[in-house]
């Protein structure tokens, strides 16, 4: 496959690793960055034209968008529109109505369409997928995820800790779970009256599988983890750390690929082992899923009916936590 000549919109947080990555991978040309307020790239970054609006003549396979989320549906619509295949920063919209737009016309274009969930593609989430499907934890229970930690820079309106963190816990539960209901959501608004900077979202898969994700932007320490409780083991995950454990009684007697693993045993009989992981920057990995979509073979990101629903259950969650579920703001400053 020839270079994919690629375009890069937003230069902010993200795009800045966008940028990296791109340029360190010889798979893709990146021909240009557009950024209106940005005026500079990095000084570790190789020369490539900055553009503060994209030129009419400039050409490209791929439109990388890593733009505020206000901006995704009319600006992932106006490249669709012109032909290019699009990847864009989760969340792909602002709500589901607006993704099934993206999606239908990606479609009818003929067009590729993916959103960068990027705990997809982290190494330990793989580990995980592996052990679910083994079975050694027996029937699934239940599913908690913990993302704390790492206050923008920026709090835009419209924004939240639902949309910026819940996304991920949210669409990797979809995704190791099947579709979901969002059952409850409470939240809470600490810093600003109108953003949810603290928020708690229970689920349940169609299986009765039940999930409860804890997001929030207060923590001092950025803690990223998963805890998956089966009818016969625990698996916890920390995703920053990329590393995956397994605990359970007579874990290491079943018949499954981690039976070789070393194990230990404690004097109440638990057997614990941790399961090996390729370590691997997130971002490189997804940039291999990426690579894999636009060829035609077998991935692991969200597009299609999946790049829906992880939106849909963002926008769901919010409308159960400003529905009935805020708590009452209190001004820091004011001392009540």
């Amino acid at each position: 496959m020839a270079k994919i000549r690629t375009c890069l919109f937003g230069l902010g947080h993200m795009g800045k690793n966008h940028l990296r990555v791109l340029q360190e991978d010889a798979r893709f040309e990146l021909v240009a960055v557009v950024d209106p307020v940005t005026d500079a790239l990095p000084t570790t970054a190789s020369a490539v034209p900055l553009h503060k609006h994209l030129p009419d003549d400039l050409t490209f396979d791929l439109a990388v968008v890593a733009a505020p989320t206000e901006l995704h549906y009319s600006l992932v619509t106006k490249l669709l529109e012109a032909g290019h295949n699009v990847f864009v920063e989760k969340p792909a919209a602002s709500t589901e109505g607006q993704a099934r737009d993206l999606v239908a016309l990606a479609e009818k274009k003929g067009l590729k369409l993916a959103v960068g969930n990027i705990e997809r593609c982290n190494p330990v989430v793989g580990a995980l997928r592996g052990v679910i499907q083994s079975g050694i934890l027996g029937r699934l229970v239940h599913l908690n995820g913990l993302r704390a930690g790492g206050f923008p820079r920026n709090v835009k309106p419209g924004n939240n800790v639902i949309l910026d963190l819940g996304v991920h816990e949210l669409d990797l539960f979809r995704m190791f779970l099947g579709p979901l209901d969002i059952v409850h959501g409470v939240g809470h608004c600490t810093q600003t009256s109108s953003i949810y900077d603290a928020a708690e979202i229970s689920v349940r898969s169609k299986k009765g599988v039940t999930g409860t994700v804890h997001v929030n932007w207060l923590t001092p320490q950025r803690m990223r983890s998963i805890r998956v409780t089966g009818s016969e083991g625990l698996c916890l995950v920390d995703y920053i750390q990329q590393t995956c454990e397994l605990h359970g009684h007579n874990l290491s007697k079943k018949n499954t690929p981690f039976q070789r693993l070393k194990w230990t045993t404690d004097a109440q009989g638990l057997d614990s082992t941790s399961v090996p992981v390729a370590q691997k920057e997130s971002l490189k990995e997804q940039l291999d899923q990426l690579h894999l979509y636009l060829s035609g073979e077998a991935h692991i990101l969200a597009v299609g009916a999946e790049l829906i629903e992880s939106v849909s259950l963002v926008e769901q969650a919010e409308k159960q936590v400003a529905s009935a579920h805020v708590l009452p703001f209190h001004d820091p400053k004011s001392g009540h």
